[in-house]
């Protein structure tokens, strides 16, 4: 039964299928029990095949991108995890507009701009994720975020039909994009600008040596741990509430930046989540402050 089912998820796609994958190995905090299948489509076509006969079996699909604002829990993930980043990564240019699918990631959506010398995406420069998570939820830095330069973004809706919606149809937030569950983004379109190349190449350096400064580079972490509520940066109230260096087992709270979890060798998403908990609890009954998780909880 074990092998039909193996036979039947190769047959849908051209692309690479992995079974029994170590989530650990897909997230950039390196922890996660297995997914049932991990598949990588080579295009759209490919794409929708999976999608159509997950939808036809009942079948729950997760979609990866690299993982870097994501723990998966340590049974794993149940169902199809379907990662774009070895099939659609594709960047083209027309002039200032820049069309990215969805599994390029944000730096060389970055470098490419900076190469044709296109400004307006330098801030996202040490975002690890890739464009179509960075869309979904709607990334930034240094108060750049991807609402500002997106023209619009293309899905592939649960029958399989390509869907686009326009900037003004796009309903961006703080850290998220509102779109139906059951779509996949595919693509983005952006509208930069022309810049001179030592100006856009100087800002770059500049981001690039404030995230170096602030941020835990030396382990493994996820993105941000928790949103910046409206009274300010989430950072500054668990420094306040005591828990830089706070730790459970091998999964301690940057003493760097206290809005990042690192992976101190061989932690679990148990004790991951388990420090996330103890920080939202102490800063509630510290700060008064309810914090917000900006990563994602999956699996079992």
């Amino acid at each position: 039964m074990e092998l039909d089912y193996k036979k039947e998820v190769r047959g849908l796609i051209g692309g690479k299928v992995l079974f029994d994958a170590p989530m650990r190995r897909f997230t950039s905090l390196r922890v996660g029990g297995p997914a049932d299948s991990l598949i990588f489509p080579k295009d759209v076509n490919e794409l929708r095949k999976v999608v159509l006969q997950a939808r036809k079996k009942g079948i729950p699909i997760f979609i990866l991108g690299r993982g870097t604002d994501l723990i998966v829990r340590d049974k794993g993930i149940r169902g199809w995890v379907v990662s774009l980043t070895q099939g659609l990564k594709k960047i083209e240019s027309d002039g200032e507009l820049i069309e990215t699918e969805a599994g390029a990631t944000l730096q060389r959506l970055v470098q490419f701009s900076a190469q044709r010398q296109l400004a307006g995406v330098e801030a996202l420069i040490g975002i690890p994720g890739t464009v179509g998570g960075g869309l979904a939820t709607n990334a930034g830095a240094w108060g750049v975020e991807m609402k500002d330069v997106v023209l619009s973004v293309s899905f592939l809706n649960e029958d399989g039909e390509i869907v686009e919606r326009s900037r003004p149809r796009l309903r961006f937030s703080y850290r998220r994009l509102d779109f139906p569950s059951s779509w996949i983004i595919l693509k983005g379109r952006f509208q930069l600008r022309r810049g001179r190349k030592e100006e856009i190449l100087e800002r770059l350096e500049s981001y690039s040596e404030r995230r170096r400064k602030t941020q835990p580079l030396d382990h493994p972490s996820a993105c941000s741990i928790f949103k910046n509520p409206e009274q300010g940066p989430a950072g500054k109230w668990i420094e306040e509430a005591g828990l830089k260096g706070f730790r459970i087992g091998q999964a301690m709270v940057s003493d760097l930046h206290a809005n990042f979890i690192v992976n101190l060798g061989k932690t679990t998403a148990s004790e991951v989540i388990d420090v996330m908990e103890w920080v939202e609890r102490r800063v509630r009954e510290e700060k008064g402050i309810r914090l917000e998780r900006e990563v994602k909880v999956v699996g079992e």
